[in-house]
């Protein structure tokens, strides 16, 4: 079959071939920008001419910021006001000086002829991609008169600001405490998330506590470790600044384990793959769990200390308190959230020293299973009940589920119990299910038992890095010259609702007004969930803006188009979600291109236009100033002058940061803990949640993942998503010669699957289900197992043969977490 018309049509419009894209990036830079800049070469010997070229030639500190966890440093060489190339930039621990192919190609995204030049207003259709050119004034003027219109009959809350991950900047971007959310509290408007990758942080959360200094050590800690099992990520592709610390600790003598249903490239580095079946995550490690316990391969004394093991639950499902056993509760310091007294009720545990029940700190030798009743009251210590829960699970009942073979898993139960210590390197590849959640907590738990966690090379999850040291009152709730607070933001959606907001106006069964939305940061109609949703409330709400760099496939979408600057083209810093230990400046270092304004300027000038100018009325240096403005900062030597002259500053305690080394969990007793009292989902709507499934670790199978879902007989194939070597998310769609990579859309399969169905390489196959369907070309993959298929999940329409990669997931989300499940996803698959 050949190439089809919007395929043709798609070319058209996004293709460019090696030639014309510097083409068209040399008529946009004016001169020959393109031409030393854009190309990754091997190094060599300088000539004179080039040396005489460099020493023309500045260096500026930049930040690769999306979101891939790296946060690389990078020298931005700039030469004639053209940035003409970017190399890695030193950073105090040389082991975290990295670079990747994106990084190396910010030039061609700074020049790329996909740059939006002005302010544009919509004429078409709303997805034609039909614009005309208005100036700034107009459009600001235009959009303020909407916004104020709308908060003046429906209230603020009737426009929302829905950002995404497409720039880890506190100030043009959505860093922690960034000026975007200052923003949404000034104008008082609602937040539209993205929902996505919350399964995993929502079950450390629980056990380990809200952290944000993630629930692993930071990864110059990985050489202390024994044995490094990789579950449930592909740091090969998506987090190559990791992978060279899990691939240096494997030559210092480490074994490497990696735990994946597909054998990829970070699977060909392993000492041992284990192949499991998608989202069994939790089966499998509750069937370890249960041979660690059966060969009481457990750590004693770190259960006792270090966890809630040895506490002790009552019949009614509350913890068992002194003041259960006629100690009354005493007062304590001022709870800052409610301005009065805490009160003290410590909970209890049963001493094995004195023969009876004692507060929890107080315990010489605390009983971590044997007992029933204290002091006329029925009660079992959270580790029985985490026994119990485990039985459930024996190697042999858990292969059945997950489809690794007893053996194997009584093996893995070894090698935490035996061959410590042991990291866990676990991320997001069990976290996007709809049962997500559930994959993790009898994975932390079996890393909890065997005493895995806390000191140096043992730890469980991940060490993406939310710095504590933020002013977060200065920066997200400031007051008017009066004193008065700002309004606060309005309603938090779900974004799975929207559409229903906007056919009912009701959300959570209250009054909900949704008229208009701001995107930034953002390409949602490509990488969300269930694009027919979000292609409805896109086109059928009142007013939508976006501010973007490059015509995406929202931004034909909206009614006033923004262009924003550059990540190079305006000062920052860069603080959110990296795996090495730094916060990063960004110098200015161009004035943004054609008319582009940076998104701090475009939030202050809509905030003024808006009456609320006094909130903003500072430069993004007074906002990183604001925002290192607190004592945390202080208390670890880092100041606005130090960081604006050194362009890093560390932000974890101690040479080298141990997660957990002193013992003490984010928790409210300061423990891991194995069970929860209460439960509070992370949105709530009115919907009837089991609380069963909730309060201990457990496991249910996906909903269309799993092999044996009643589903997989009408559409018998899984869909994995991947990321991709030359994409984060939808960035990078504009630096076409990368397209010589990874040219088109396609999905991998199984060879004997390709053979049923009568596929070759490079057929055209429709997958689909009721939700929709994607064209796109077949390549045979003997890494897959049968009954999976695979496909890069960052092409945008137009890339795409027919139909979306977008259009085949499901937004349902799970009782609790609001999580988008990308990869529970089952399709049929034709050949064309």
């Amino acid at each position: 079959m050949g190439m089809s018309e919007k395929e043709r049509a798609g070319k058209e419009r996004q293709g460019f071939s090696r030639r014309s894209f510097v083409k068209g990036a040399a008529a946009v830079a004016a001169a020959g920008a393109a031409a030393g800049s854009v190309w990754a070469c091997a190094p060599k010997a300088p000539s004179e001419d080039e040396e005489a070229v460099e020493a023309k030639t500045e260096r500026f500190a930049g930040v690769c910021r999306g979101n891939c966890a790296g946060g690389c440093f990078l020298d931005v060489h700039v030469r004639d006001d053209k940035v003409v190339r970017t190399t890695a930039r030193d950073l105090p621990d040389p082991d975290y000086t990295r670079i990747c192919t994106k990084g190396i190609t910010h030039p061609a995204r700074i020049y790329s002829a996909e740059r939006l030049q002005y302010p544009m207003r919509r004429v078409g259709e709303r997805g034609a991609g039909e614009f005309e050119r208005i100036g700034w004034d107009e459009a600001l003027d235009e959009i303020a008169q909407k916004w104020q219109g709308y908060a003046e009959e429906f209230g603020p809350a009737s426009m929302a600001v829905m950002y995404g991950s497409g720039n880890y900047a506190i100030c043009s971007g959505v860093g922690l405490a960034g000026a975007t959310d200052r923003f949404i509290n000034v104008v008082g408007s609602s937040y539209i998330p993205l929902n996505v990758d919350a399964g995993h942080g929502r079950a450390f959360g629980i056990i380990t506590g809200n952290t944000l200094y993630g629930t692993n050590n930071e990864p110059a800690d990985f050489k202390n470790s024994k044995t490094l099992i990789c579950w449930g990520a592909n740091p090969s592709i998506s987090q190559p600044h990791v992978m060279h610390f899990l691939m240096s600790a494997k030559e210092r003598g480490a074994k490497y384990i990696v735990i994946d249903p597909a054998y990829n490239a970070n699977a060909a580095k392993a000492d041992w793959h284990i192949p499991l079946h998608s989202s069994t995550d939790g089966a499998l490690a509750f069937g370890a769990l249960n041979e660690v316990l059966a060969q009481g391969w457990i750590q004693e004394d770190f259960l006792r200390t270090r966890t809630e093991a040895p506490f002790l639950i009552k019949d009614d499902g509350m913890l068992l308190r002194m003041s259960d056993l006629g100690v009354e509760a005493q007062k304590g310091d001022i709870d800052p959230s409610t301005g009065e007294p805490a009160l003290m009720d410590p909970l209890v545990v049963f001493d094995e020293a004195t023969g009876g029940p004692v507060a929890a700190e107080d315990a010489t030798k605390a009983a971590l299973e044997g007992v029933s009743e204290v002091n006329g009251i029925a009660v079992k210590t959270q580790f029985a009940l985490l026994r119990e829960l485990a039985s459930a699970y024996s190697p042999e009942r858990a292969s059945e589920l997950c489809g690794v073979s007893a053996d194997d898993i009584r093996e893995l139960a070894r090698v935490y119990a035996q061959e410590g210590p042991v990291n866990t390197y676990a991320l997001f590849g069990s976290n996007h299910y709809k049962n997500g959640h559930y994959n993790y907590w009898s994975l932390y738990a079996l890393s909890l038992v065997t005493g895995n966690s806390g000191s140096p090379g043992a730890a469980v999850g991940f060490s993406e890095l939310l710095p504590l040291i933020a002013n977060f009152v200065g920066t997200l709730y400031p007051t008017d010259q009066d004193g008065n607070p700002a309004q606060g933001r309005g309603v938090q959606f779900t974004i799975n609702k929207i559409p229903e907001v906007l056919d009912t106006g009701l959300y959570a069964g209250e009054p909900a007004p949704l008229k208009g939305v701001y995107v930034m940061c953002a390409n949602p109609m490509a990488t969300m969930a269930q694009r027919e949703r979000t292609k409805y409330w896109l086109t059928n709400i009142e007013f939508v803006v976006v501010a973007d760099m490059n015509m995406t496939e929202t931004a034909t979408y909206a009614d006033i188009l923004l262009p924003a600057a550059h990540w190079f083209e305006t000062t920052d810093l860069f603080t959110s979600y990296s795996s090495a230990p730094y916060i990063l400046w960004q110098d200015k270092v161009i004035e943004p291109q054609f008319e582009a304004k940076s998104d701090f300027d475009i939030m202050k000038l809509l905030a003024d236009k808006m009456g609320y100018g006094e909130f903003f009325d500072m430069s993004e240096e007074d906002y990183i100033a604001l925002w290192l403005d607190s004592d945390a900062a202080r208390a670890m030597g880092i100041s606005f002058e130090q960081v604006k002259a050194d362009k890093v500053a560390r932000i974890l305690p101690g040479e080298t940061f141990v997660s957990f080394e002193d013992g003490v969990y984010a928790t409210p007793s300061g423990r891991a803990r194995f069970y929860q009292e209460t439960v509070t989902p992370d949105y709530d709507i009115g919907q009837q949640i089991d609380e069963t499934k909730e309060k201990v670790p457990y496991w249910e199978p996906a909903t269309e993942a799993d092999v044996n879902s009643p589903i997989r007989a009408t559409y018998p194939y899984q869909v994995l998503s991947e990321h991709m070597r030359t994409r984060t998310h939808t960035q990078w769609w504009d630096v076409r010669y990368m397209d010589d990579y990874e040219p088109d859309p396609m999905v991998r399969l199984n060879p004997d699957d390709a053979a049923t169905l009568g596929i070759t390489e490079g057929d055209e196959v429709k997958l689909s289900n009721a939700r929709g369907y994607v064209v796109m070309k077949a390549t045979i993959n003997s890494g897959l197992p049968r009954g999976m298929v695979s496909s890069p999940r960052s092409f945008q329409a137009d890339e795409f043969i027919d139909g979306h990669f977008a259009d085949i997931s499901s937004n349902e989300f799970n009782q609790v977490c609001a999580n988008q499940a990308f990869n529970d996803v089952a399709v049929t698959i034709e050949r064309l």
